[in-house]
């Protein structure tokens, strides 16, 4: 009886269009109303950074460097999160209000391996973004972007492109300015979810002539995909560069791989706290401290998310028997993180490119086939 309720309902819906289009139009309203909302109330928190620079004598550049950045408010004393490259070693930075007051703002500190930095601005009725948790975000997720189109407030939107688990960065597809690094990635539910970090370099190797074919075919100049840095990960790092100025990893000191279901050490670093403790190659690992190991790249976050000098016990299974392997965590040497470490697949608009060349030789060669058949 339900089903048959619902069908007469449905059926008057169709036959009275003007109520269908009401409903949908209301539908559409509401949907505005929401994605408005999401970057009306979150607009106060996010900032516009100037950073002001001095040429080095390896660019040719002459006169100082003025750049434009990102960034948003996440604590009550006035310090902004942003990415490194906006910020670390300027001059000067500024930072202009979703109200278009400007302010200075002093450098805290920031981390070259997660590409995170820490500014604070003095600021009175501070409007706090909330921090949401970027464990929560799958693949197919919405994306709403708020930066700083070179000198306005701009909203973007996008949706989860990708999630590189190893390299602990998001991909979302969206078309952003160089001048978003530091912008935040909000949810569906209004909270950050991520930072935008970098775009997505453009293909290289087009003509002049294809570029603008590009831009015909509607694909723009701008990048249509940019990484962002988990927030989990980016508050972890601004905590800890708020409290002590800069960010130390833990580091082991191996390079471990999958055996089946096993995770089997491959190679030690000479001189690493690894080798230092007796882990040898071929030695399967079973647990960090209290953690069992599910894999290389959740051993590499535990050993980063632990400090150098911590004292660890590694379970291992060495030649049928299990061993407590005493060890004293050391500092990860300092690598900047980049994006080409991430194993990407090959760019969607490439991949339609291929695509529609391959169908335009096809057509040719169908039209040629036809033109020997005429009689």
């Amino acid at each position: 009886m339900k089903v048959l309720r619902s069908l007469l309902w449905f059926g008057m819906l169709v036959l009275i269009p003007t109520q269908g289009q009401s409903q949908e139009h209301s539908l559409l309203r509401a949907i505005e109303k929401e994605i408005g909302s999401i970057f009306e109330t979150n607009r106060q928190g996010v900032v516009r950074i100037h950073a002001l620079f001095t040429p080095n004598q390896n660019t040719s550049a002459t006169g100082s460097v003025f750049t434009h950045g990102s960034g948003f408010i996440f604590d009550s004393r006035g310090y902004i999160l942003t990415i490194e490259a906006a910020v670390h070693g300027a001059e000067e930075i500024r930072v202009t209000l979703a109200s278009d007051r400007q302010v200075r703002a002093r450098f805290v500190g920031s981390d070259p391996i997660s590409g995170v930095a820490v500014i604070q601005a003095d600021i009175d009725s501070l409007s706090i973004v909330k921090i949401g948790d970027s464990d929560r975000i799958q693949f197919g997720h919405y994306a709403f972007i708020l930066g700083n189109d070179f000198g306005n407030l701009v909203p973007a939107f996008g949706t989860m492109h990708e999630i590189y688990q190893g390299e602990d960065l998001i991909q979302v597809s969206a078309r952003v300015q160089s001048s978003y690094g530091g912008a935040p990635v909000f949810c569906s539910d209004g909270r950050v979810g991520g930072m935008v970090w970098r775009y997505q370099d453009a293909p290289a190797g087009y003509t002049p002539s294809e570029q603008l074919a590009h831009t015909f075919m509607g694909v723009p100049g701008m990048p249509n995909s940019v990484f962002v840095i988990p927030i989990n990960r980016a508050m972890h790092v601004a905590q800890v560069l708020v409290s002590d100025g800069k960010m130390l990893y833990g580091w082991l000191g191996v390079e471990v791989g999958m055996q089946g279901e096993d995770v089997v050490v491959i190679d030690v670093a000479a001189q690493s706290p690894a080798a230092l403790s007796g882990v040898l190659s071929g030695d399967v690992l079973l647990a960090f401290g209290d953690r069992a190991v599910a894999g290389p790249h959740h051993l590499r976050r535990l050993v980063m998310e632990s400090v150098p000098g911590q004292e660890i016990v590694l379970g291992v299974r060495r030649n049928g028997r299990v061993l407590a392997q005493g060890v004293q965590l050391g500092n990860m040497p300092g690598q900047p993180m980049v994006a080409s470490q991430v194993e990407e697949p090959e760019p969607e608009d490439e991949m339609i490119y291929r695509q529609m060349d391959h169908l335009q030789k096809e057509m040719i060669r169908l039209q040629q086939l036809l033109h020997q058949q005429e009689p």
